[in-house]
């Protein structure tokens, strides 16, 4: 029978989460058939190992593809195009990277059933727990901080889209990867434009139940090597810059307002993330001196004086509060 959802699972050199990942594809209950395709880039480890004893225990689900050459370094290669897309046969596409997982046997059934049932709507996402590499569980949030079942609009998606949802949460119709538009391609990135183009072809149903891990900061991954290193984000913002230009273009202008929505949010961002290196390397003079980042400089040390006067004189706070209630009064 043909599957209704296809899985789509990246792995590289991911042999201490790939079992976990691999477990939770295994474990859902559907009342459709579903197949992963997972695309093993050449590992160095023993992540073929582990995706190879999957692919004899449940052939008719696991479809591997396993690399000779490493693909991601080739930075004109579109993987999920050039790979897994021709091979994969569902209706709906779901995405989970070979350090991620999912954790709910129902995940699949209750998004498909939702898409099904709703032909408007491009993509259901869900929420998720997030993991911190090198961090306790207790550490651990679920995002996003939304807690019941509601619709996300377009400018929602094209503005804050990035890295609102975690993309192991996705299911999306299956031409919201297949038909993405030339505008839309960055290489090594796939949720925010798959968010953007999801956006434009139908609604997005979000489900408040947390349905996933998504790990960050995995060594070797794509995010915590643009998040450690301020060059590589740097770079990254002037790549996603000029997509946010190629499709605000592509669409003649039809979405230009929500693009400049979306790409002061984005400036914000770095601006936020640019100031909190300079505060942790004791050098935050130097934000008083960036007309980018002077605004969190003052505010930060407005915030600065007003905790300096309250714990030399306390007294005022509790005053404030008197007058305050006086006045109520």
């Amino acid at each position: 029978m043909t599957p209704l959802v296809s899985v789509l699972c990246l792995a590289y050199n991911h042999e201490a989460y790939i079992r976990q990942t691999l477990e939770g594809f295994v474990m859902q209950k559907t009342d459709f058939p579903f197949e992963v395709i997972v695309h093993d880039d050449a590992s160095t480890d023993g992540t073929a190992a582990v995706i190879r004893e999957f692919e004899s225990r449940y052939p008719e689900i696991i479809k591997p593809i396993y690399q000779k050459e490493n693909q991601y370094s080739k930075p004109d290669t579109p993987i999920m195009k050039t790979f897994l897309y021709p091979k994969a046969r569902g209706k709906y596409f779901a995405i989970c990277d070979g350090d991620d997982q999912f954790t709910d046997p129902d995940k699949l059934q209750r998004q498909a059933d939702f898409l099904e049932a709703h032909p408007d709507y491009s993509i259901c996402v869900h929420r998720a727990l997030l993991h911190r590499e090198g961090r306790v569980q207790e550490e651990d949030f679920l995002y996003p901080a939304e807690e019941s079942d509601r619709d996300f609009e377009r400018e929602e998606l094209m503005v804050r889209g990035a890295g609102l949802f975690a993309t192991n949460s996705f299911l999306m119709r299956r031409e919201v990867g297949e038909t993405l538009p030339e505008a839309f391609f960055v290489s090594g990135v796939g949720d925010y434009p798959w968010l953007l183009y999801a956006s434009v072809l139908g609604k997005c149903r979000y489900l408040s139940a947390p349905m996933c891990v998504h790990n960050e900061g995995v060594q070797g991954s794509w995010t915590a090597d643009i998040w450690q290193d301020e060059k590589a984000r740097l770079e990254h913002e002037t790549v996603m810059t000029d997509m946010l230009n190629r499709v605000d273009a592509h669409y003649e202008g039809r979405f230009h307002a929500e693009i400049e929505k979306a790409k002061d949010f984005r400036r914000q961002n770095l601006a936020e993330y640019r100031f909190a290196l300079l505060q942790e390397r004791g050098r935050l003079r130097e934000a008083a001196r960036d007309e980018m980042l002077r605004p969190l400089y003052r505010a930060y040390r407005k915030q600065q004086r007003r905790a300096a006067l309250k714990k030399v004189f306390p007294f005022l706070a509790k005053l404030k509060q008197l007058g305050g209630k006086t006045h109520g009064a």
